[in-house]
């Protein structure tokens, strides 16, 4: 049975939660601020708020981001917040907004996160699962296996050339 909510943990272990999670969104280039709430989201794990401008962006990492970093089937803590961070770089980014936009149509930014994240990390398996997603988010919004394959690797190699 899933819990509703995670395991009690002491101010020490969320005051490490938080410097742990804010360590690796500044290594991966986040700009804002980094919360960490000790709740479950039902969202994976962390999400991107947008401010007024980066330096109010907000990143709110949740408790099952540790739980699922610390399985290794699951993403890892960098591979959610890269792709939190990929959010800030695609929502930042009126160029690569509009560009994409035209490609790819209004659902863009879930695969792009992914992507951006996807460049962002320094694990092959981090990356390999950025891709996967990315995948996944264009055949939801109905493109087809292959067409999606080609498209991600498409706009990931395009995203290469402008990160």
């Amino acid at each position: 049975m899933t819990r509703l909510e995670p395991e009690p943990i002491s101010a020490a272990e969320r005051a490490r939660r938080l410097k742990h999670a804010t360590r690796v969104a500044r290594r991966l280039g986040f700009v804002g601020r980094v919360e960490y709430r000790h709740v479950f989201s039902g969202a994976g794990g962390a999400q991107f708020g947008l401010g007024s401008s980066a330096a109010n962006d907000l990143l709110v990492v949740y408790a099952e981001a540790f739980a699922r970093d610390a399985n290794p089937k699951d993403f890892s803590l960098d591979a959610i917040i890269a792709h939190e961070r990929g959010h800030q770089s695609v929502c930042r980014s009126a160029a690569l907004k509009q560009c994409l936009g035209e490609k790819i149509g209004l659902n863009a930014e879930e695969i792009l996160a992914s992507l951006v994240g996807s460049l962002l990390v320094e694990s092959a398996t981090d990356c390999q699962a950025l891709v996967l997603k990315a995948l996944d988010e264009a055949i939801r919004c109905g493109v087809e296996i292959s067409d999606a394959m080609e498209l991600v690797f498409e706009l990931r190699r395009f995203l290469e050339d402008r990160l």
